[in-house]
C-alpha cells in the first residue's frame, strides 16, 4: 500500500459507501485532512417557560441576584464571569457563547403567553394569524440533503406535534407544517439503528401505490374549485414529499446501518426509566446519531409550553412542576428554586457537550463540527424579551466563542438564525426579521 486516499470507500454488491477520516490511513501518505470537505453538524435543544432572572436589588442583603440570576452580570465581552447558573459550562468556557438581549420582536405581542416553543427556530408570528415559516434546522437539513441517511432527527419530551400555539416540537417544514417529533427512546433506537426487512425490493410496492396515488390526484384536482384546489394542492405536497423520502429510503437500502449495542442505551421510556435515566437516553441517542453520521441535523424539546411530560422533570430533583416554578418567584425562595432547575438543565447540556468533545472527528472533534443551540423563547414568565441563549461548538465552521454577547438595545434572534445557516454554506440574504449577521462570533 503505497498512497492510500484519506476520502476511502467500503464497496460492495453495487453500493460504495465514504468513510470518515481514519489516522490510521493518514500515516500510510494519505492527503492532509484540510484537503477534505469536514462534515457540519447543528443540534438545537429548546426548553420552556423561560429562566430565573431575579432583579438587582439596592438592598445588601438580597442576595437573589448574585445567586439565582442566569445572565453573566456587568456589560459583557471576553473578560466575564459566568453566572452561577451557567458555571457547569466553567470547563467549556472558550468553546460557548452566551447570548443576552436576542429574541423575535414579531412574536411579542399580547396573548403569546407560553407559546414560543413552535416558532423558536424561525420567530414566525403565528399567533396573529401570521404564516408558518420553515424552522432554520430544516433550511440547513434541505442544503444538507444526501449527505446522511436520514435529513433530520426530530425529537421531544412529548412526542407528536401538539397543537399550533403549544407545539410539541421545535421543527417545521417547507410548507409551514410542524414535524411531528420522536419520543420513546426504543423506536428512536430502532428508526436509526433497526434494520429494515427487504431493503430496497420491500419498498416497491408501497412505491406503486404511491404512483397510483398521484394519478388520481391530478385527475382529482381537475374537477375541484379553486378554493378546494389549493388545498388539495398542499395534499400533493405531502405525496411528493413521501415520493422524496421513499427515493432516499430506496437508496440507502443496500447501505448496512450502523451496528449499536441496545444495550448501551436504556430504552425502557420514560414511564419506567424516571426523569434522569430518560434525559440521559435521550441525549445519548443524540449523540450515537451525530457519532455514526446517521443524520447532521437533530432539534430537541425537552419540554413543551402545555401540559406534557417535561413539566414534570423538575421531580428529579424535588421540585414542582416546571410551569409553577415559573410563576412561584413571589414566594420565599422561588428565585432559588426556579434557578436550581435552570442549573439542573445546564448541566444535561453540559453532559452532551463533553461527549462530543471526547469524540475525535477528523482532525479535531464532535464539537468541532456540531454548531449546538441551547435556549428558551422566553426571557422571564411571559416576557418575550430577552432570551436565555447558549452557543457551543461549530470551531471548524468559522464559529469563534469564549464571549458573552449583551445587546442592550433588543436583536432580532433570527440574526443570530441567519448567522448559523451561512455557515453551512446557505446563501440567504435573510432569515425572517432578521437585520443581518452577528459579526461577533464569525
Amino acid at each position: 500500500m503505497r498512497i492510500i486516499s484519506r476520502k476511502a470507500f467500503l464497496v460492495g454488491s453495487g453500493a460504495t459507501l465514504a468513510l470518515p477520516f481514519f489516522a490510521s490511513l493518514q500515516k500510510l501518505g494519505a492527503a492532509p485532512p484540510a484537503a477534505a470537505a469536514k462534515a457540519r453538524r447543528f443540534c438545537g435543544i429548546f426548553f420552556p417557560f423561560g429562566v430565573s432572572l431575579p432583579p438587582k436589588s439596592q438592598d445588601p442583603a438580597n442576595t437573589d441576584y448574585a445567586n439565582y440570576h442566569w445572565f453573566p452580570d456587568g456589560d459583557g465581552g471576553r473578560d466575564f464571569q459566568l453566572s452561577k447558573t451557567l458555571s457547569p459550562l466553567a470547563d467549556f468556557r472558550e468553546d460557548v457563547t452566551i447570548f443576552s438581549g436576542l429574541s423575535h420582536p414579531a412574536y411579542r405581542i399580547i396573548g403569546a403567553g407560553h407559546r414560543t416553543g413552535g416558532v423558536f427556530l424561525n420567530g414566525a408570528n403565528i399567533v396573529a394569524g401570521g404564516p408558518n415559516l420553515t424552522s432554520i434546522d430544516q433550511v440547513i437539513a434541505g442544503q444538507l440533503e444526501g449527505e446522511t441517511r436520514f435529513p433530520s432527527l426530530v425529537l421531544s419530551s412529548g412526542g407528536g406535534v401538539g397543537v399550533p400555539l403549544m407545539a410539541q416540537t421545535i421543527s417545521v417544514d417547507a410548507r409551514g407544517k410542524f414535524i411531528p417529533a420522536l419520543n420513546e427512546p426504543r423506536q428512536i433506537f430502532n428508526h436509526l439503528f433497526g434494520v429494515e426487512e427487504g431493503g430496497a425490493a420491500g419498498l416497491r410496492p408501497r412505491r406503486s401505490v404511491l404512483d397510483t396515488t398521484n394519478e388520481s390526484a391530478k385527475s382529482l384536482m381537475l374537477r375541484l374549485n379553486p378554493e378546494d384546489r389549493r388545498a388539495f394542492e398542499d395534499y400533493r405536497q405531502s405525496i411528493r414529499e413521501l415520493e422524496h423520502d421513499l427515493d432516499r429510503a430506496e437508496r440507502w437500502a443496500g447501505v448496512p446501518r450502523p451496528k449499536i449495542d441496545p444495550a448501551s442505551v436504556a430504552l425502557d421510556g420514560f414511564a419506567k426509566q424516571g426523569v434522569q435515566s430518560y434525559l440521559d437516553s435521550m441525549f445519548q441517542l443524540i449523540y450515537l446519531a451525530l457519532k455514526t453520521d446517521s443524520t447532521r441535523v437533530i432539534t430537541y424539546q425537552i419540554g413543551c409550553e402545555g401540559s406534557c411530560v417535561g413539566d414534570s422533570f423538575p421531580s428529579v430533583i424535588g421540585l414542582a412542576t416546571h410551569h409553577n416554578l415559573s410563576h412561584g418567584t413571589g414566594a420565599k425562595g422561588g428565585f432559588e428554586r426556579w434557578a436550581k432547575y435552570d442549573r439542573y438543565l445546564v448541566e444535561q447540556f453540559r453532559k452532551f457537550l463533553v461527549k462530543l468533545r471526547d469524540t475525535p472527528d477528523g482532525d479535531g472533534t464532535l464539537l468541532d463540527s456540531t454548531v449546538c443551540l441551547f435556549g428558551s423563547g422566553t426571557g422571564q414568565t411571559h416576557v418575550h424579551k430577552n432570551y436565555p441563549l447558549v452557543l457551543a461548538g461549530g470551531r471548524s465552521l468559522g464559529l469563534k466563542h469564549g464571549q458573552y454577547l449583551r445587546y442592550k438595545e433588543e436583536r432580532p434572534m433570527n440574526d443570530l438564525l441567519l448567522s448559523i445557516s451561512h455557515r453551512f454554506g446557505i446563501d440567504r440574504p435573510s432569515f425572517g426579521d432578521s437585520a443581518g449577521e452577528i459579526q461577533e462570533i464569525m
